[in-house]
């Protein structure tokens, strides 16, 4: 299969990417076209920047916690349909998992996918020296297209004149953008980055104005060009037929918790699970459901009004206590809590587990987890993939028999007879027979 596509990449975090690809897809949606966006790596808070963009699910690309097979599967479901794919890297266009090599990297998927690349470069504090990176980064692999150059942080027209003429000669890639510093352009962000947008802080002003900057300093034509220059993947697209649905799931899911993959939802469905939302902000109850998932997010902000949602709290505890099987993730894992601290302040959580959480220090990374015992999602030793990102440390009130072996002969999580919880966000893809399960829990429970 050929999808026009481009991958949006830069030398380092903090060069603008996320902003100038987010101005690219309101660009390209403006003009008509049907834009398919995705993100290198594991990252909840980008894609949803994107899919409010485009209006279609932003998903993830990742060669470490997926193989390259699921890859290609995943932007090949995702791209059917659409004029465009655009791709946002992660870090640096050749930072991944190792200082040895590409895997996990935006120059990996890049490889993989036979996708021209743009580089967006921060020339706020050069002139000529942008050139020298520009020729280096294509240099370091020549199997990679640089086809384009998108400069940001320009001090005037003159700047930009200047870094465009020292590219363009030395290293022989067009230069199609220059996008002049501008204060009107920054995304609000905390300590985990970006502020999600389901949380509103984006107004449709900002994203109006920024599509217009884009259309205005970007050659939008000479990008669409660049992306008919992506490769033939030489892949034939599967297809799953999804069971009929035999349990119920409810997801968590408002400006507290909306940390997923998509692909975790899809291979719920696939063995035989019906995805039903709720919010433990607003809802007054739990929906009619035969077990619970709730993932990550931002429960510290939005402890007080968690906290305060008393009848809520006191259902889904009620219906927790009774047997049914709830899977949680790191927010999810906070919230089963019995108390978050902020601001000098405690904050009552659901009390399933006896330990309580403060905001201590920034965890991130990949892991590789092993259930250290049978649970309503893992048998004994079973592994998967996955990752945490967190500024959070839960402390026990007494021994806690963890839930996860990961890397570097650490713990994490808890479990008992149907509660599954750990700060390690799962990568379902990397082993299907762990939703499964998971469906196969909650089918169980249903017939009690």
């Amino acid at each position: 299969m050929k999808n026009n596509g481009i991958i949006i990449a830069a030398p380092s975090s903090g060069s603008g990417k996320t902003t100038i690809t987010l101005g690219i897809m309101l660009a390209l949606k403006e003009k008509g076209y049907s834009v398919q966006p995705f993100k290198v790596g594991p990252d909840y808070i980008d894609p949803g920047y994107h899919t409010y963009a485009t209006g279609k699910k932003s998903e993830n690309l990742d060669t470490w916690m997926g193989s390259e097979d699921t890859v290609k599967y995943i932007f090949a479901k995702r791209s059917l349909g659409s004029d465009i794919s655009i791709i946002e890297g992660v870090m640096g266009l050749f930072d991944g998992k190792s200082e040895k090599s590409i895997k996990g990297s935006t120059a990996e998927i890049a490889k993989i996918l036979k996708m021209p690349v743009i580089i967006v470069l921060d020339i706020s504090s050069m002139a000529r020296t942008a050139a020298a990176i520009i020729k280096g980064l294509k240099e370091m692999d020549r199997d990679i297209k640089i086809a384009g150059i998108i400069l940001n942080m320009a001090g005037s027209n003159y700047h930009c004149s200047i870094v465009k003429y020292s590219i363009e000669t030395l290293s022989g890639i067009r230069v199609i953008g220059c996008i002049k510093r501008d204060t009107k352009l920054k995304l609000n962000s905390r300590h985990l980055g970006l502020i999600p947008f389901i949380e509103e802080y984006q107004s449709k002003e900002f994203l109006t104005y920024l599509s217009g900057k884009i259309t205005s300093e970007v050659n939008i034509d000479q990008l669409i060009d660049i992306s008919k220059k992506s490769g033939d993947l030489n892949y034939r697209l599967k297809e799953y037929r999804p069971r009929n649905p035999r349990v119920t799931i409810g997801v968590a899911y408002d400006k507290a918790f909306n940390f997923y993959y998509n692909e975790n939802f899809d291979l719920l469905k696939n063995y035989g699970a019906r995805i039903e939302y709720f919010s433990p902000m607003e809802s007054k109850e739990l929906p009619d459901v035969d077990g619970i998932y709730i993932g990550g997010g931002f429960p510290e902000i939005y402890a007080e009004k968690l906290s305060s949602n008393k009848k809520f709290l006191y259902d889904i505890r009620s219906k927790i206590l009774n047997g049914m099987p709830v899977f949680a993730e790191c927010g999810g894992y906070i919230y089963l809590s019995k108390s978050i601290e902020m601001g000098n302040k405690n904050y009552s959580m659901l009390g399933l587990i006896n330990a309580s959480v403060s905001m201590k220090g920034l965890t991130l990374g990949y892991r590789n987890i092993v259930s250290r015992d049978d649970n309503i999602l893992f048998k004994k030793g079973m592994k998967i993939r996955g990752h945490e990102f967190h500024y959070s440390r839960i402390l026990y009130d007494n021994d806690n028999e963890y839930a996860y072996d990961i890397n570097e002969g650490k713990n994490d999580g808890y479990y008992d007879e149907n509660i599954l919880a750990g700060y390690s966000h799962l990568y379902f893809p990397s082993n299907k027979k762990i939703p499964e399960r998971f469906v196969k829990s909650c089918y169980i429970y249903s017939k009690k």
